[in-house]
């Protein structure tokens, strides 16, 4: 196994003030400038980093790269960037990679027996069967190129003892994590000014490539699952942010309002941007979007709800970067952080705008 895989310290238990981060943090409290917050951003998939613990149980063969690109890691950096840039955000970073649980899955009610069914129908679909994860992903043992990250049990006692390191790593983590999330949202709900916006946004990245076996990140994805040029927004609606067939998340005359307004804010024009921000296509929208768009729907606000934000990653990664995932290799090149600080800037600016323009 690679040494230069990333880590948290054994036993390591995150505190909730480590997870969240707003542009006066260190000088006042959140809830001295929570009136003033109109966006809340979410990281569910922002660490790669693996518990010490687990190191019995992760695959010989993967590699730094296949850890990072198994995450959403640059968003960690961006999500950061953004907060400091807008006083009106504030964001919130799950610590830990979705190996352990997956935050943007639904908490599983049988986390470990989820597992077990994972590499069941794994075997299945190894050996030609048609067999999908959906529904026994909230921990996923394999890369999206197919790879062993976690290795299966061989045993009742395996089991038992796999079980239980991920059981106690996701209380430490995750499970502040989301309490986090909760807490600082329903502060928010407490503190918002009669008739002011709100919104939460879970933040994603992802490329249109999977990885091939030597490390090049160059397999293309189906058409059908194909990110824009820039992003996705999702709402659980149609190509249109309109309802289809189940309750949105947020408006969808908020979402294009939101979308015209990152657009421009990216130098884009009118029909650039149609181009490069789709709505709903590939992603609707997963657990962090349904289930906050559902607790602000009582609400009864158009501009209050949760989207999903998809960033196509080759648009976060500088050139030089993208050069180096696109062949073999073993490493994840440090992200550019004036490149995604100027992404953090532009989103800053169109949230000034659409402050300053309500709809």
């Amino acid at each position: 196994m690679s040494k230069d895989l990333l880590w948290i310290e054994a036993g390591r238990r995150f505190r909730p003030e480590e997870l969240v981060f707003w542009q006066a943090r260190g000088r006042q409290a959140l809830s001295e400038v929570a009136e003033g917050v109109d966006t809340l951003v979410l990281g569910p998939h922002a660490s790669a980093a693996f518990p010490a613990e687990l190191r019995p149980h992760i695959a010989p063969a993967l590699s730094l790269r296949k850890q990072c690109d198994y995450s959403d890691c640059l968003t960690s950096t961006l999500g950061r960037a953004w907060a400091a840039a807008d006083a009106g955000v504030v964001y919130i970073e799950n610590p830990v990679s979705r190996l352990v649980q997956d935050a943007n899955r639904a908490p599983p009610a049988d986390a470990l027996g989820g597992l077990q069914e994972f590499f069941r129908r794994l075997a299945r679909q190894r050996s030609g069967e048609p067999a999908g994860f959906g529904g026994v992903d909230a921990i996923r043992p394999i890369t999206f190129s197919g790879e062993d990250v976690l290795l299966e049990p061989t045993s009742p006692a395996e089991w038992q003892a796999l079980g239980e390191v991920l059981r106690e790593a996701a209380e430490r983590t995750v499970a502040v994590y989301r309490a986090c999330c909760e807490q600082v949202l329903e502060l928010l709900v407490e503190k918002r000014p009669p008739g002011a916006p709100l919104r939460v946004i879970s933040l994603h990245d992802t490329m249109n490539t999977k990885m091939r076996a030597d490390g090049a990140i160059v397999v293309e994805r189906p058409a059908e699952d194909r990110l824009p040029d820039w992003m996705n927004l999702g709402n659980r609606g149609d190509e249109q942010g309109d309802e289809a067939g189940e309750p949105l998340s947020l408006s969808g005359a908020e979402l294009r309002r939101i979308a015209a307004a990152w657009a421009q804010a990216l130098g884009l024009s009118e029909e650039e941007g149609q181009r490069a921000i789709r709505l709903n296509k590939p992603y609707k929208g997963a657990y962090e979007t349904q289930h906050f768009g559902a607790l602000l729907r009582p609400l009864g606000q158009a501009q209050i709800g949760a989207l999903q934000l998809e960033f196509r990653r080759e648009a976060l990664l500088d050139p030089a970067a993208l050069a180096r995932l696109h062949g073999p290799g073993q490493d994840w090149p440090e992200p550019d952080a004036g490149h995604l600080q100027a992404i953090a800037a532009a989103l800053a600016q169109a949230g000034q705008a659409l402050r300053a323009k309500p709809a």
